[in-house]
């Protein structure tokens, strides 16, 4: 369970992000917001997997007691469904996710399943963060466009939402005492013997 704070307001948000797929690639991208809440990024690959869009995406939330505060927002969002361990995209027969949110259809009529969307997740008091999906399951339909197309499930994607970037490294303090912070034992070694002499003797 991770932990969260009863503000709307994360004061420094991060973003990670990982292709998925083989045949058909779709990049998913998750972005904290000052606002507290998550923006998920699909995107599909210019080059693949034409005469499809973007169906339903259904995934894992770390905390099952905060699904009931969630809301997903979204220009192309067609709907959204909440519930521990029980949403899957339409004709799914795999296990059940706790969240999911609906892009288009293989029926057209409010138009084609688009190919890049964005939906934001918020929870309507807490800030919620990457911690809450990275590296949770994730189930993603793919749907035919074309009016014509023959009767089918879609297309599949499953894994693993991004992981939350790695922390950056902390300099070493420097072994000779000084206030550089390590910088002179990485330069030492690139400098000339004469050099190197004179930089221990000042």
């Amino acid at each position: 369970m991770s932990a969260h704070i009863a503000m709307q307001f994360t004061a420094t948000p991060e973003s990670t992000h990982a292709t998925f797929g083989q045949d058909v690639r779709v990049r998913i991208a998750l972005h904290e917001t000052a606002d507290g809440g998550i923006t998920i990024d699909l995107k599909m690959q210019d080059e693949d997997g034409h005469g499809l869009g973007l169906g339903t995406l259904v995934f894992d939330f770390a905390d099952h007691d905060l699904l009931g505060g969630l809301s997903l927002t979204g220009d192309k969002l067609r709907g959204q469904h909440f519930s521990a361990g029980r949403v899957c995209a339409a004709g799914d027969t795999g296990r059940g996710h706790d969240c999911g949110a609906n892009f288009g259809r293989a029926q057209r009529q409010n138009g084609p399943a688009p190919r890049s969307a964005a939906a934001h997740l918020a929870h309507d008091r807490l800030c919620i963060t990457l911690d809450d999906l990275a590296g949770r399951a994730f189930s993603l339909q793919l749907v035919p466009t074309a009016a014509n197309h023959a009767a089918c499930a879609g297309f599949v994607i499953e894994g693993r939402l991004p992981a939350r970037p790695a922390a950056p490294t902390r300099k070493t303090a420097s072994t000779d005492g000084s206030v550089f912070g390590g910088l002179l034992d990485e330069i030492m070694p690139m400098m000339s013997p004469r050099a190197q002499q004179l930089g221990s003797a000042a």
